[in-house]
Formats: structure tokens, C-alpha cells, sequence
């Protein structure tokens, strides 16, 4: 989850607050963070001062200071007379020798610090900080406001969205809010016997995000009864109408409004939710009602037997538009009316909603052939849903191979499950079978296998996969013929098949456009696509897609979007377990710090997910990451390295490790060839390069060919070449591309003397970096135009200059007046990570409040 590096940022930074207040609501890692900070603090040679308040002795006075100041007594003889009979009192009190009133306390306290502080960093931690007596909390927040030696921290955390009467308004603040999906789905992953398939989604959206939610709910299962004690106490102490209003309010499905649950309950009396309101439990407001945690939910709903349970879900049925799903939660046994109702509902909801309901309907279903239909819809909702292990429980359900309706869809799921696993041939062999037992007349499930047959080729990157496509696509040949033919053949079957979605067009389209390099049309039509997907909660063709989107993004300089959908897609990833798809995009995260001039030494792909995915198989995941390693450490400055990993994109021979994927590589392998003097090795394979394109290369792949001879073909005019590569104006839809290629004909030209020539294309290369955020190719720039004899440009002035595209973003709708929560619904990440951005930027703008940043942009304008 990331908490380690988070406190390391918080507390240890140079620039970090002394003190710092955590809240959150309860099992969002409070303790946990205050835990973590102990003991990094113990491993750094510091000495931790430790406490937890506890409600039952808020009335003793100093109870909380007892404690923290207890494993120090010893130390207080070296105090000045008065402060040492102050603290005395705290463990020896005698009629004498009683706590004083004023500031002798406070003041002895400090001093105390300040004096351990002189021997080894301290850390003052209390947790729980509602629960403090009066007194311990009047002098902790002295201390806090009065600490000015940087060897004393001060972390204390509370309960709740807001700090606990007496604590410094001026006092740093960190609140802890709901895990992010990603987080959430790591914590999950962390605990031993983890659910999997449609229980581990489930369990997922029952935690909210809430930690101690998640790792309670992984370690019951079925068996709630440890939950149940956790608010035994608290469910108990209340009213017994309350205890039933609390039933229905749980037995309600979250979306579910109030209204709903007091008609389930036959009552409109609102009184009745005061006691669990005082209590913490519930919060009612604008026609919701909502849990404080989500243990409560489940507390409230398994603490009550299970003939009044059926009773409450029946009477919600009875009102509410979701009634099928209560129906079958009241079922005791098979029941085709409620089974039929099931089938029909699932129709109205987004994929995961529509995946369980057919589930449900299978299970209820008292015919076999029944039963066996719905579980193949459910497979193909899981599928559309797009989580594999789902898919894969679904497909091996007992009862459903022998009278599988629709044998085509359930190949297409498993497929594309087995291919978002990583498992690319037996993917596709499964197709094999499939499509030899499939009639050719049936054009719909023809084109469904021909489509995830040839996503399974395009990832793989395996050559028989692409010779074999023609069984899909052409029954007459098992020749696949160019792969663009395949493509263009696939297009024109989805054109010729009546009731295909408009999201699929989509796709087909962005995809055959992202291979014949129409990059802007790609981009705009997985857009489309995606916006359509996202509003139905089918993720499964995004899992397929997203990588190539992000290619085309990072292509078009479109970073900051391409950004954005890497961090979306790497938490689907964690979310549904998309193996391959989460090593695709962490490939292309490096590449992005790479192409921004933000890579360290030491990067590496590590892990088990790579060490369990075939590379062989995933030649696309493969050519990413070995272009994301060339690139790093072309950025590094170690060009044997770059060059090392940009050749092996292509074997010896030169044939291509991915057939579309590599070829684009071309112009970066001749420039590292070119640094480290392999110009004839590279010469080798940007001929074969020439020979796989044929004919009628695309634009862009010229261009790139243009690029690399005249970087390392020996028999080329290397200036004929360069001005071919730049002079183009379609070269500007590939910005990136252009500005290499005119920063090496630069250094091309200032090497002949002619620096005036020279100087004009950096000038455009400085240009394109800067406003691509291109760090190292603006360095570059400078460096050729300061060996061309230009002087140096000042620094930029930008208060925005040395922040990422990302927290650019960040800042700008930040100033703009948005929510962190309204900022992360735009740019797709957690609230949680957009705050740790701001908080970052804040010491870089030399501001330390969210007005002051509105004021700097202004100030800017």
C-alpha cells in the first residue's frame, strides 16, 4: 500500500512538518501509519515516546501523559527543581508534589524533549487522540505549537473527519480516506487465502476501501462471527426498534435510498435512527443512509437470526426497483419465477451487476438446460466485466460444459481470460478447436473468434498465431497473409455482421488504425469507445485495448492523458488481476519517465508477476519492456546498455520480436547504435525493417526509416535522409519522433561547421521538449546549442517548471476551486493520491496552503 514510503515522506523530509495530526475514520490505518513511523523511527537510532488514549481514563487526569513519559522517569532528575516536581507528580504523586497549574507543566515537558532530543532524535507519538484526558491534550498541543528543535517530531492521530477540540488550528493535518481500488485490491492480494473470482469483487466493494474492513471480511468468509463481537457491544446497547431499523438499512443494497428502507420497514418515522446516530454507527443526510464502517453493515445484518433476515429482504422486495436480487437473497431453494425475474433485471445493470444476477438465476434455475444458459450469459458478463478468475469459475461450473448453449461465447470468454492471464497459446488453441467446430454460416460467432483470436496474435506476437488466423478469417487458407492484411480482412468482416455494438466498431477501427500508424484516429476512437465502456462497466475490451492506447497517447505527445490512463488501468489491473495488462503498463510508465527526462539508476522490472508471465508468449509485453530499459538508460547515459536492449528487439537475423511494436523502435536503436559505434549492426537490422514494411510503409515508419539511415547506412546521403525525416509536415503528428530526429541532424550539421543551420533546429527541438515536458531532449538541446555558441537561456521563471505534467494538472484544477475528490474523478486517480501530490508540490511553489496556490497562478496570468 505504499504507507513506509509515506511516512518516510511526511516525517523525514528536510522540509517536513514537526507535528502532524493523522484522522481518519476507524480501520482506515491510523495505527498502522503511527506503527510504521515507530519503527522506521527506532531503525534511524531515534527514541520513540509512545501512547494510546483510552476512552476509560479520559476522567484521569494526565493518564495519557503517564504513559508516554513513563520509560523516561529516569531522565528527569536532570530537569530544573520546579519542572522536576511537576513531572514527578505524574508517577509518585503525594500531597506535596501535585501537577501545577499554569505553563510549569508544558514548559517542563519541553524542556524534558529538548534535553533527549540532545542525545538522539525523538519521536512523541499518541494514538486515539479523542480519547485523551484534558490535561495531556492541553500540553501535547502546547508542545506542538512551541517545537522549533528538528530532532523532535510530534505524530498524533484521532478518529473522524475533523480535529478534536484544543488541538492548533495551525497544526499539519493528514487524513487518511478510503484505500484507493489499487491500494485496496494490494491488501487484499497480502492476506493468507484471499477470495478470488466474483467473492473477491464482492468483498472489495462490501470494504469501501476501508483496511481493517478488507483484512477482517478476507479472514472470515462465511463465518462472520469474529465481525459480529467487534460491535457486539455497541449494536447491543441499542434500542431493539433501532437494532431492527439497523437489520433493513443492512439488508438494503448500498445504492438502495432511505426511503426505500423505511417503506421496507412499513414506518416514516425518522426517530427511530437517532440512538445508532449518537452513537457513531450510522450518519442519515439527504435521503441516504450511510454506515460509518463497513464491519457495522455486516455486524448489523449477520447479528440477527435468519428467519428475520429473509423477512427483512422479502418486505424490500416488495418496494424496491431491485426486488429480484432480494427475492433470491430470501430463496431457500430453486425457484424459476424469482430465477426468471433474476434474468430479466441483469439486463439493467452495468456488467459486474448483470454477471452475479445470471449467476444467482443458474444457481435457482431448476432445469439443467436452464441453468446452462444463464451460467453461459453470466460467463459473458464476466467476461465483458472483464475478470478473468471470474470467468474461469464460471466456465468450469458443474452442469454447464455438457448443455452449453452457446459453446462459441464461452470459448471467447475463456480465451480472453486465459490471454488477460498471460497464457497466450493455450488461449488460442482453445479458439482452434472452437472455430473448426463452428458452421461457417454463423457470421456473429465467426467474427467474435476471429476478434479475440487475433487480440491473442497481436499480444503474443508469435508467427504461427498470425498464420493461423486465416481458419478465423478465410476457411480456405491457414495462410494470415501481412498482418495489416488480417487487420483490414477483420474490419471488413464487423462491417458485414448485422447487430454489432458501436463500441466494438469502435475498437475494430482504433485498432487497425493503430497499426497502419493513423494515429489521431485512433486516439479519438478508442476514446469513444472507452467513454461508452466505462458507462457500462465493461472493462474486459478496455483490458484488451488500454496498452495501445496509451502507445498511440505517448506517440501523439499526449502525455499527461497517457499518464492518466496508466494510472486508471494499473488499478483495474490490481482490481480484476489482468496479469499481463499490469506489466503492459508498467513498461509504459517507465517509458513515460524516460521520455520526460525522470528516470533513476536501478530501475528494474521485478516482481511475481514477471517472473510467472512467459515473455515468449508476450512478445508485445516484451518489446515494451525492453524498450522502456533502452530508453531508461538512454536517458542514464549508458548507451552499450540502450543499445543492448533496443537490438534485442530484433533477433539476429534481424526479424522483428513483435512485428508492429518493434519496427517502431528503429530510429531509437540507430541512435544508440550511433553513440556507441554499432552503426553497421544497426544497418543490418534497419534492412530487414525496410524488407517487413514492403511496398507502402506508412508515414510515420518513412519518416522513422529516414531517421535511422541516416544515422547508421553507410552507402546513404545522411542529409538527403535527415531533411526527408523532418521536412515532412505529417511529421508533426508524431512531435517526439521529429525533435530527435531534428536535434540529430543538428548535431549532424554543427559537426560540418555549420552552425547557423544548426542552431534553427534546436531552437525548434527546445521548443517541442519544453512544451512536451521532455526533460532530457530539452537538455540535450541546450547543451548542442551552447556548443553552437549561443549563450545560455536564462532559467524559466514558470513557478510550474519543475513539476510533472500530472501534478501540473493537479495544481491548475486545484486553483480552479475543485475538490480533490472532483480533481480525481477528471484525471482517474484516488483523492488520496491527488492530496500527496499537492502536498509534495507545495514545498517545490514555495507555498503551504491551497489559497496561496489559487494566488500564485493568478499572479502568473
Amino acid at each position: 500500500m505504499g504507507v513506509e514510503a509515506e511516512v518516510e515522506r511526511i516525517l523525514w523530509s528536510v522540509d517536513g512538518p514537526r507535528s502532524l495530526l493523522v484522522l481518519g475514520d476507524t480501520g482506515t490505518g491510523k495505527t498502522r501509519l503511527l506503527r510504521i513511523a515507530g519503527r522506521q523511527a527506532q531503525q534511524r537510532g531515534a527514541r520513540v515516546l509512545s501512547a494510546r488514549a483510552c476512552s476509560s481514563e479520559a476522567q484521569q487526569p494526565y493518564a495519557c501523559l503517564h504513559q508516554l513519559l513513563l520509560p523516561v522517569r529516569d531522565e528527569l532528575d536532570a530537569l530544573p527543581a520546579p519542572q522536576q516536581r511537576a513531572l514527578h507528580a505524574l508517577f509518585a504523586p503525594t500531597a506535596d508534589d501535585v501537577p501545577q497549574a499554569g505553563t510549569v507543566l508544558p514548559t517542563a515537558v519541553l524542556t524534558l524533549l529538548d534535553r533527549l532530543a540532545r542525545t538522539a532524535p525523538v519521536l512523541l507519538s499518541v494514538d486515539d487522540l479523542q480519547d485523551c484526558d484534558r490535561g495531556s491534550l492541553a500540553v501535547l498541543s502546547f508542545v506542538a505549537r512551541r517545537l522549533t528543535d528538528t530532532s523532535v517530531t510530534v505524530l498524533l492521530s484521532a478518529r473522524g473527519e475533523a480535529p478534536p477540540p484544543g488541538i492548533p488550528s495551525d497544526l499539519a493535518v493528514l487524513s487518511l480516506g478510503p484505500l484507493s481500488p489499487r491500494a485496496a485490491a494490494r491488501l487484499l492480494d497480502a492476506q493468507p487465502g484471499a477470495p478470488t473470482g466474483r467473492a473477491r469483487l464482492e468483498l472489495l466493494r462490501q470494504a469501501e476501501g476501508n483496511p481493517l474492513a478488507i483484512i477482517e471480511l478476507s479472514r472470515a468468509g462465511e463465518r462472520t462471527w469474529g465481525v459480529q463481537q467487534m460491535f457486539a457491544a455497541r449494536l447491543d446497547a441499542l434500542p431493539e426498534e433501532t437494532r431492527h431499523a439497523l437489520l433493513y438499512a443492512a439488508t438494503a443494497l448500498p445504492q438502495e435510498q432511505l426511503g426505500t428502507v423505511m417503506a421496507g420497514l412499513g414506518s416514516d418515522d425518522l426517530r427511530v435512527w437517532a440512538p445508532a446516530e449518537a452513537a457513531g454507527l450510522i450518519t442519515v443526510a439527504e435521503g441516504r443512509l450511510a454506515f460509518g464502517n463497513p464491519l457495522t453493515r455486516t455486524a448489523a445484518y449477520h447479528r440477527q437470526p435468519a428467519q428475520l433476515r429473509r423477512r427483512a429482504h422479502r418486505d424490500l422486495a416488495a418496494v424496491s426497483v431491485h426486488g429480484p436480487s432480494h427475492l433470491a437473497a430470501a430463496a431457500v431453494g430453486p425457484d424459476e419465477s424469482v430465477a426468471a425475474a433474476l434474468e430479466a433485471a441483469s439486463e439493467r445493470g452495468d456488467r459486474f451487476t448483470a454477471a452475479h444476477a445470471l449467476e444467482r438465476a443458474a444457481l435457482l434455475s431448476p432445469r439443467d438446460d436452464d441453468r446452462a444458459r444463464r451460467l453461459t450469459a453470466a460467463l459473458t458478463a464476466a467476461s465483458a466485466l472483464g475478470d478473468p478468475a471470474w470467468v474461469r469459475e464460471l466456465y468450469s461450473a458443474p452442469g454447464r460444459v455438457s448443455r452449453d448453449p452457446e459453446p462459441t461465447a464461452a470459448a471467447c470468454a475463456m480465451g480472453g481470460a486465459l490471454s488477460l492471464l498471460s497464457f497466450q497459446r493455450e488461449a488460442f488453441d482453445l479458439l482452434l478447436g472452437a472455430a473448426r467446430l463452428t458452421p461457417e454460416s454463423d457470421a456473429e460467432p465467426a467474427l467474435a473468434l476471429a476478434a479475440v483470436a487475433t487480440g491473442i496474435a497481436r499480444q503474443s506476437g508469435l508467427p504461427q498465431h498470425w498464420r493461423q488466423l486465416g481458419i478465423f478469417l478465410d476457411r480456405a487458407s491457414e495462410d494470415g497473409g501481412q498482418h495489416t492484411d488480417v487487420l483490414t480482412s477483420l474490419k471488413a468482416l464487423a462491417s458485414t455482421t448485422t447487430g454489432l455494438s458501436r463500441s466494438a466498431h469502435l475498437l475494430t477501427t482504433a485498432s487497425l488504425a493503430h497499426y497502419t500508424d493513423e494515429s489521431d484516429l485512433c486516439a479519438e476512437q478508442f476514446r469513444q469507445a472507452g467513454e461508452r465502456l466505462r458507462a457500462q462497466g465493461a472493462l474486459g475490451p478496455l483490458a484488451w485495448t488500454v496498452a495501445a492506447q496509451v502507445d498511440t497517447l505517448l506517440d501523439l505527445g499526449r502525455w499527461a492523458e497517457a499518464e492518466s490512463l496508466i494510472e486508471e488501468g494499473l488499478s483495474y489491473a490490481a482490481v480484476h488481476r489482468w496479469t499481463r495488462v499490469e506489466l503492459d503498463l508498467e513498461a509504459l510508465g517507465t517509458t513515460l519517465r524516460a521520455l520526460r527526462g525522470e528516470s533513476v539508476p536501478g530501475t528494474r522490472f521485478a516482481g511475481p508477476n514477471w517472473r510467472s508471465v512467459s515473455l515468449h508468449e508476450n512478445r508485445a509485453t516484451h518489446a515494451r519492456m525492453l524498450r522502456a530499459c533502452g530508453l531508461t538508460a538512454m536517458v542514464l547515459g549508458d548507451g552499450d546498455d540502450a543499445f543492448r536492449h533496443l537490438r534485442t528487439l530484433f533477433a539476429d537475423d534481424g526479424d522483428p520480436l513483435d512485428p508492429f511494436l518493434s519496427p517502431r523502435c528503429v530510429a531509437e536503436l540507430a541512435v544508440a547504435a550511433h553513440r556507441t559505434g554499432r552503426q553497421r549492426e544497426a544497418a543490418h537490422v534497419l534492412a530487414r525493417v525496410r524488407q517487413s514494411q514492403g511496398a507502402r510503409p506508412t508515414t510515420r515508419m518513412t519518416l522513422l526509416m529516414h531517421h535511422a539511415a541516416a544515422l547508421v547506412d553507410d552507402d546513404a546521403d545522411p542529409e538527403h535522409h535527415f531533411q526527408l525525416a523532418v521536412v515532412n509536415p505529417e511529421a508533426a503528428r508524431w512531435p517526439l519522433e521529429r525533435a530527435r530526429a531534428r536535434l540529430d541532424y543538428a548535431i549532424w550539421l554543427r559537426r560540418r561547421r555549420r552552425p547557423l543551420d544548426a542552431r534553427a533546429q534546436l531552437t525548434v527541438v527546445l521548443e517541442t521538449a519544453t512544451r512536451l515536458g521532455a526533460g532530457h531532449l530539452a537538455e540535450s538541446a541546450r547543451g548542442e546549442l551552447r556548443a553552437s555558441g549561443v549563450a545560455e537561456a536564462p532559467a524559466s521563471t514558470h513557478p510550474l517548471v519543475e513539476l510533472t505534467a500530472q501534478q501540473r494538472q493537479i495544481v491548475r484544477l486545484a486553483a480552479d476551486g475543485l475538490s480533490n475528490r472532483e480533481i480525481g474523478e477528471q484525471l482517474f486517480l484516488s483523492p488520496r493520491t491527488v492530496g500527496s501530490h499537492l502536498y509534495n508540490v507545495y514545498p517545490k511553489l514555495g507555498i503551504s496552503s491551497r489559497h496561496q496556490l489559487r494566488d500564485l497562478l493568478v499572479c502568473e496570468k
